[in-house]
């Protein structure tokens, strides 16, 4: 279509015409919309005075976002046509803008600007919070919103209608162009059984723009205690008594014979602080505890072969258990000299072969060395002035690194064995208590995995807070792992005593 503009200039070329000197461009539109992201270049070239036909012309842009960032769009070669005009179409102008488009014959040089408006909206998803889509009643959950936008994500705002808590929040996303927000709800005890909860969620970009996502429905089923996210699967392994796993503290999988041995507090044959072996088939908790505490068994551990299970027994006792082939054989030996007061208050614990027995002491808000387990030895300060605040969890990394878990500060320390130097490792716990080191090469490898009591979820962090891998009905209190497999203690909650649970797909 003719421009308005350069009608006048259209007219019958005469024989006689001159090398180019004038080249005018224009656009339309010239300001673009980046739904449609096309625009129209038209350039007359003449000699100043007549239009100039069959004359060689090369096009080329340049465009950059708001950002900043430069866009790269092929150049044009043509030739005028017999009024001196030649058009071409611009595409793939898409992202908020602005640019330049500049056509030269033969050293003619013409230029027209262009100004790119974002009217994309952002592409935003509810990523699945659980495996099925299936939650419990009673669950705490984590639900991500996923957005992107070639312009930058301003917000995303997240709601769910149905049994809830939690309903409404939305999150600033700092102009990111590929955002995941997190949101926390709960289902309530009382929650309606059945497809009674939806999940909403809308974006918003730089521009303005908004779009929303497709809804999720969950159902609620009453027999769910525990949730997984895509690629998991949990199940109740065995559930306590009010003589067994009545209130159990730490658990550990051995070597030797692929049994849990749980530190336990309960009356009857547990004789008031004990150690149960659990068959992870079964579920069937041993009738006779492997050994019995003096006050409160509160960690227990093997070495890497499972030739010996340590344990911690407060106040000021650890001990250890010796594999004779088919069981673990008592009487327990006494692992450090009681009266040296180090450690003080031993909660979990891990055998190092360099190091010995580590133990984090909760009264001294240190990590206690054992170096050699005999009733003679005296433990020492590994830590340097740790000062944790309510010090329960103790993991080691891969490379030798040790984790602490600081369930008053809702960290994660980590512990330098070298100099004792501590430093934080994770922050933005709930109640972090049990932890363990995940290895392997799932989705969620290389990371610490942390027993997250307060919020009831167990999470795989690696700096702040962390991706959950199991919702409880129950409290966390520690974890630990076999192969690909994932065991979850919870302490008595919910009206429940202590419970295992498992989680494969690791």
């Amino acid at each position: 279509m003719r421009s308005p503009h350069l009608a006048p200039l259209f007219g019958a070329l005469t024989a006689c015409t001159g090398a180019p000197s004038a080249v005018r461009v224009e656009l339309a539109p010239s300001v673009v919309s980046s739904i449609d992201g096309t625009t129209t270049v038209t350039a007359l070239v003449s000699d100043g005075v007549t239009p100039l036909p069959d004359e060689p012309v090369h096009v080329t842009l340049t465009y950059r976002d708001r950002a900043g960032a430069t866009h790269d769009l092929a150049p044009v070669d043509g030739t005028t046509d017999d009024r001196g005009v030649f058009a071409t179409v611009i595409t793939g102008l898409r992202w908020d803008g602005d640019g330049a488009v500049m056509v030269d014959a033969s050293g003619a040089m013409g230029t027209a600007t262009f100004a790119v408006l974002d009217r994309t909206p952002a592409a935003v998803e509810i990523l699945p919070p659980t495996t099925d889509l299936r939650v419990g009643p009673g669950l705490p959950l984590a639900v991500q919103v996923h957005a992107t936008d070639d312009t930058g994500i301003s917000q995303i705002f997240f709601e769910s209608s149905g049994d809830t808590i939690g309903r409404r929040a939305t999150v600033v996303a700092s102009g990111t162009s590929d955002a995941t927000a997190t949101f926390r709800i709960a289902i309530p005890t009382d929650a309606t059984p059945g497809p009674s909860i939806t999940l909403y969620a809308m974006a918003e970009d730089l521009a303005s723009n908004r779009a929303a996502a497709a809804p999720v429905v969950l159902t609620v089923d009453p027999a769910i205690t525990i949730a997984t996210p895509p690629g998991l699967v949990g199940t109740l392994v065995t559930t306590g008594t009010a003589t067994q796993l009545a209130d159990p503290r730490a658990l550990a999988v051995s070597p030797h014979d692929g049994a849990i041995y749980v530190a336990d507090v309960a009356d009857g044959a547990c004789g008031g602080t004990c150690i149960w072996r659990v068959d992870p088939a079964t579920g069937a908790v041993g009738a006779t505890p492997v050994v019995q505490g003096q006050g409160e068994i509160e960690g227990v551990a093997f070495d890497a072969p499972g030739d010996n299970l340590y344990f911690t027994d407060r106040q000021r006792r650890t001990g250890r258990l010796t594999w004779n082939g088919s069981a673990y054989q008592g009487p327990a030996t006494t692992c450090n000299n009681v009266n040296a007061n180090t450690p003080q208050d031993p909660y979990h614990v891990v055998f190092d072969a360099t190091e010995g027995l580590l133990v984090v002491d909760g009264n001294a808000g240190e990590v206690a060395r054992i170096a050699t387990c005999a009733a003679a030895t005296s433990g020492t300060t590994l830590s340097n002035n740790a000062n944790l605040d309510r010090g329960r969890g103790i993991a080691l990394g891969p490379n030798g690194e040790l984790f602490v878990s600081d369930s008053g500060r809702d960290e994660i320390r980590a512990v330098d064995r070298a100099t004792g130097a501590v430093t934080t490792y994770a922050q933005g716990l709930n109640g972090p208590y049990g932890v363990e080191w995940l290895g392997g090469t799932s989705a969620w490898a290389n990371g610490l995995v942390v027993a997250n009591a307060q919020d009831r979820t167990v999470v795989v962090t690696t700096g702040d807070g962390g991706d959950p891998v199991a919702y409880l009905r129950n409290t966390p209190i520690d974890v630990a792992l076999a192969g690909g497999t994932l065991y979850i203690l919870t302490s008595p909650s919910a009206t429940n005593r202590g419970r295992i649970y498992q989680v494969t797909g690791f």
